[in-house]
């Protein structure tokens, strides 16, 4: 089924991509000034997958610098269309962001998600990977 998905990386360029969006990819509908600040970073990547002009999945990382240690990309977000599912569509996402980080020479991805998260959790333990059991704070001020 993959071969049915174009891989698409977003720019200010191409934004109009995403002007049907499959209900279930993004969490609330798209604010073009939210979309622009994003694009505007370098340091932002969005890809997306469609189907006959349909965006079925999307996936948004950010790369980290850092002074003491390589760049590292965090894979801050993935998802696929309510009928898109368990069609290959976030495989395909995870693979192009390899890809992409391997062509920029990026050594390691990591990602969080909530250990309840059973389709995710799923997903992720089919690729090669390292687990480690972690906390996350969320801050209120």
């Amino acid at each position: 089924m993959p071969s049915e998905f174009g891989i698409h990386w977003i720019t200010h360029d191409n934004r109009k991509l995403l002007g049907s969006v499959s209900p279930g990819v993004f969490d609330h509908a798209i604010d073009p000034d939210r979309l622009n600040a994003y694009l505007a970073s370098p340091a932002n990547w969005m890809g997306v997958a469609i189907h006959e002009g349909l965006v079925v999945g999307m996936v948004m990382t950010v790369i980290h610098n850092h002074p003491d240690k390589p760049t590292e990309l965090f894979l801050d977000e993935i998802g696929t269309g309510d009928d898109w599912r368990r069609k290959g569509v976030a495989r395909l996402l995870i693979q192009a962001v390899f890809d992409r980080a391997d062509e920029a020479g990026i050594e390691e991805i990591w990602l969080g998600t909530e250990p309840d998260n059973i389709e995710a959790n799923g997903l992720y333990k089919g690729f090669k990977h390292e687990r480690e059991d972690a906390v996350i704070y969320y801050f209120d001020w």
